[in-house]
């Protein structure tokens, strides 16, 4: 598990935030996952980055209940509901170590399904879900948070930790 010095920052922001504040700061699991799965968007930050929107929220009060690998699995796995699968895969990303993030994420480029991402408070863009792994795998910045940088996927190839034909 790991935290960047990028997400302490992301952590403070969304603590000081008014949805943070008023529906997030003392919340039950039970309570926090009904919010989960009524969440209709996936996004991180609106306005430049002033605001966070409820599902990056939702992915750091995640943090904080320390969930089981097994849930986090679950939730990855979760094929009717496109915004817990990926609000299990932007936790791995930002919370597991480089080789499990490959393993867990690479299988969900098979996912095509386009899911609404918040753009701004009242618009939001369809985006493929293997477009979102993608991101999350290979860019430094996915929706406005600093990711920690990856091992390269070649190094875990080299160490035949992982498979060099996995999109095929």
């Amino acid at each position: 598990w790991h935290f960047s010095n990028s997400m302490d920052s992301v952590d403070k922001r969304i603590k000081k935030s008014y949805f943070w504040k008023i529906y997030l700061e003392s919340i039950e699991f039970e309570k926090w996952l009904l919010m989960a799965l009524n969440l209709s968007s996936i996004g991180c930050f609106l306005k430049n980055g002033k605001y966070p929107t409820k599902f990056i929220c939702l992915v750091i009060k995640l943090h904080e209940f320390k969930p089981s690998f097994s849930m986090i699995k679950e939730f990855i796995k979760n094929d009717s509901n496109l915004i817990i699968r990926l609000l299990g895969a932007f936790y791995i990303r930002l919370y597991y170590r480089p080789l499990l993030i490959y393993k867990l994420l690479e299988p969900l480029y098979y996912d095509y399904r386009r899911v609404p991402v918040q753009i701004d408070h009242s618009k939001t863009k369809m985006i493929c879900v293997d477009i979102i792994i993608d991101s999350l795998l290979n860019k430094t910045y996915v929706m406005g948070i600093k990711l920690n940088s990856l091992v390269k996927r070649n190094i875990f190839e080299k160490h035949k930790l992982l498979s060099t034909n996995y999109l095929k």
